[in-house]
């Protein structure tokens, strides 16, 4: 029976994926950071705080100081193509997109920032996917970053009149998959060096100790992948959690603690992995690239390198194209 005149055009349907990562400001100066830092910073996933109390401190003192600091650190790992963490996500879904083959439309999107996940699922939608996969790029779990992440997605579609299907990508932190990738990749990196490292110290991003007693599982997660990593690798790997904010007791050790703590201990020479992150990003490039690199030399340290993520080399590629057709399964004819 053919369609009416007036009736409104349905795109083929389409099978969808949606990665997402944190996000990052849209250029490496303060009104930039601070506008990012403003959404980032009011996600109550984020800061678990009462409004009432937070909101003052955050527009009279958070947004007032922390967007030239940070800015600044943007700015020296700003690239031609912006900033690392979209460069990458982006090629990271370029490259998803050419293995899954024309079944598939992947796309990318950032919680805080651009491009947006509703902006994205809107996109979606509108070229024919009526079945989702949300994929967080997070391999370990944390209401801070996939929760959020996947509440925004899911507070999309209750605007949405025709809804997609949808699923979301589970924590892999202990997936053969992931943990085969990140062995491989390490010890190609590893062994690149010019020097042989004492150490290998797994640095996570930090969350407040209180997120382990609320049961929060990011640090058991943490942990997991370290022991399952050090496993598999022959140096000897000790963890640690990054980037506190504030006057809360945070999981620990912290990184700068156990940085500057080594050259003490007769450990001169080490490497540093961020596992917890899916690509590389201020936190990991100035971060531990360079302030990190700073600390441990002005400690007494002689030999540091930053190992970077998995990013879009082949063992990330492989190791995500694995995980999103195992979540796809039903959805898509198997490889």
């Amino acid at each position: 029976m053919p369609l009416p005149a007036t009736h409104p055009v349905i795109p083929p349907r389409k099978v969808g994926v949606l990665l997402i990562n944190l996000g990052t400001p849209e250029a490496p100066d303060v009104p930039a950071v601070r506008r990012y830092l403003a959404e980032f910073l009011s996600d109550p996933r984020v800061i678990e705080i009462p409004r009432a109390i937070w909101k003052p401190i955050l527009h009279g003192l958070v947004l007032r100081t922390r967007p030239a600091k940070s800015a600044h650190a943007y700015s020296q790992v700003w690239t031609e193509h912006g900033s690392p963490l979209a460069a990458i996500t982006k090629r990271q879904s370029d490259a998803l997109a050419g293995r899954l083959g024309d079944e598939v439309l992947v796309d990318w999107a950032m919680r805080y920032g651009a491009p947006s996940i509703p902006d994205r699922l809107t996109a979606m939608k509108d070229a024919g996917c009526e079945r989702i996969l949300l994929a967080p790029l997070y391999p370990q779990y944390c209401a801070a970053t996939t929760a959020t992440a996947n509440d925004l997605a899911f507070a999309t579609l209750a605007g949405m009149r025709w809804q997609p299907a949808l699923r979301t990508l589970p924590p892999y932190h202990d997936s053969d998959d992931y943990i085969g990738a990140l062995q491989r990749d390490i010890e190609a990196q590893l062994e690149a060096l010019d020097f042989e490292p004492q150490r290998l110290l797994l640095s996570y991003h930090g969350m407040p100790e209180r997120t382990l007693r609320k049961g929060d599982p990011y640090h058991c997660h943490c942990r997991k992948t370290a022991r399952l990593l050090g496993d598999r690798l022959k140096i000897t790997v000790d963890t640690s959690f990054q980037s506190r904010f504030g006057r809360d007791k945070w999981l620990e050790p912290a990184t700068d603690a156990v940085l500057k703590a080594y050259p003490a201990q007769g450990i001169t020479r080490i490497a540093i992995a961020a596992p917890g992150f899916s690509a590389d990003c201020l936190e990991t490039i100035e971060e531990l690239g360079i302030r990190g690199k700073e600390e441990f030399t002005e400690a007494g340290g002689r030999d540091y390198a930053r190992l970077d993520c998995l990013n879009d080399r082949d063992q990330g590629m492989q190791m995500l194209e694995a995980i999103v057709r195992r979540e796809l399964a039903g959805w898509i004819a198997p490889a």
